[in-house]
């Protein structure tokens, strides 16, 4: 009997150990209702943001100024152009007065005149115009010369403030002579002039020009005129 209760104790003693390891460690004791929590450890201050640099204002930004035009392209020019020169006249044939008496050629100034030049720029480099030259001295003739010169005129550089140009003009003339051993009153020539120009405005211009005559019809004539004017343009 003794024996047999030895044996049924250690049976529960071994159950109850196993019992106890499958269950597992035991449970922390919660703290009681009643009591505070411990307060979390405070987290360190966040360093001040550094203070940003002061921004440089933006630069401003001008547009660029646009140059003006001081082509001629498509406008209409209006020029008056004082000027003198020299000629000298060689007749076809003898005894014709050409201003001085009992001269063969005749040589010496040219009367003073103006020019009065309208003009269109058909092109960049283009102009087309119209010499209308009026004598405002009396020549040998006792007249006043009058001349239609149409032609072209080039522009070496046409956007620059300061240009060159040159033109190609054939000349009319029809100056009264009143000498009937000339065959022809009138006469025809090529002209040429040179010159530079300084555009004061995109409408408003100075300029100098030298030029050269050829006239072959009445008598063989070279001429050589400078002048200096002005041109007015528009639009």
């Amino acid at each position: 009997m003794r024996s047999l209760m030895a044996a049924v104790s250690l049976v529960t003693l071994l159950g109850g150990g196993a019992v106890a390891q499958a269950a597992g460690p035991p449970a922390a004791p919660t703290p009681a209702a009643g009591a505070a929590a411990s307060p979390a450890p405070e987290a360190a201050p966040a360093p001040p943001p550094a203070p940003a640099a002061d921004a440089a204002p933006p630069a401003k930004v001008f547009p660029l100024l646009r140059r003006p035009d001081l082509d001629h392209k498509l406008q209409f020019g209006f020029a008056l152009l004082p000027g003198i020169g020299y000629r000298a006249i060689f007749p076809y044939q003898e005894n014709v007065g050409c201003g001085q008496t009992d001269k063969r050629v005749c040589s010496g100034r040219l009367p003073f005149f103006i020019d009065v030049q309208p003009s269109f720029g058909f092109a960049i480099h283009w102009d087309v115009l119209v010499d209308l030259r009026f004598g405002i001295e009396q020549d040998f003739t006792q007249t006043r010369q009058f001349a239609v010169a149409p032609g072209f005129r080039y522009w070496v550089d046409p956007e620059l403030p300061v240009k060159f140009f040159t033109s190609l003009q054939v000349a009319y003339d029809v100056t009264a002579q009143r000498n009937g051993l000339l065959k022809h009153n009138d006469d025809v020539a090529f002209r040429n002039s040179n010159g530079m120009m300084f555009e004061v405005l995109r409408n408003f211009a100075f300029f100098i020009q030298a030029g050269e005559t050829i006239g072959f019809v009445r008598w063989l004539r070279f001429e050589i005129d400078l002048g200096v004017g002005v041109q007015a343009r528009i639009p």
